[in-house]
C-alpha cells in the first residue's frame, strides 16, 4: 500500500466514529486529516488575478487610456471607412510588456473593429504589427 520502510500506523482516527480503524496521520485519518488542515491553515488560498506590478499598471493604463481617447486626434476610429467614436485602444503591436503603456503602439478603435482586428486575421494583417519583428505584418495569399 505505501511506498517507504516506515511502517503506518493503524487506529481510530479522533474524528471518525467509535469501532472503525483507518491509517493514520497525527491521530486523523486521511479525509479529516485533510479537512483538519485546511482549517488550520485558514483554507486554501486565493491566487491573484493580477500581481502587484500588474495592479499598478493597470492604473496607469486607466488614466493613460482616457487622456489618451479625450484628444481632439483620437476620437474616432482609426479603421479606413469608419466614422464611429473611438472608445477603446487598439494595442497594435500587442499588449505584452512595455507595449502595454507605451502610446506610440496605441490606436484609437471603436469597439467593433477591436473584436473584428481578433476574429479577422486579414483585417489584423492590414493594421498591426508583428508581436516579433515589431514590422507590418507579412500578407499571406
Amino acid at each position: 500500500m505505501y511506498n517507504s520502510t516506515i511502517k503506518p500506523k493503524k487506529g481510530q482516527c479522533v474524528d471518525c466514529p467509535e469501532g472503525s480503524e483507518n491509517f493514520l496521520t497525527a491521530g486523523r485519518c486521511s479525509y479529516h486529516y485533510k479537512i483538519h488542515r485546511a482549517n488550520v491553515n485558514g483554507g486554501p488560498k486565493k491566487i491573484a488575478k493580477r500581481s502587484k506590478k500588474g495592479q499598478k499598471e493597470d492604473r496607469q493604463y486607466t488614466i493613460k487610456r482616457l487622456q489618451f481617447l479625450a484628444q481632439p486626434g483620437n476620437q474616432r476610429c482609426f479603421v479606413e471607412g469608419c466614422n464611429n467614436r473611438a472608445d477603446t485602444v487598439e494595442h497594435t503591436a500587442g499588449r505584452w510588456g512595455s507595449n502595454y503603456l507605451d502610446e506610440s503602439t496605441w490606436k484609437p478603435c471603436c469597439n467593433y473593429h477591436n473584436l473584428e482586428f481578433e476574429r479577422n486575421s486579414e483585417l489584423s494583417e492590414k493594421y498591426q504589427v508583428s508581436k516579433i519583428s515589431g514590422k507590418q505584418k507579412i500578407i499571406k495569399r
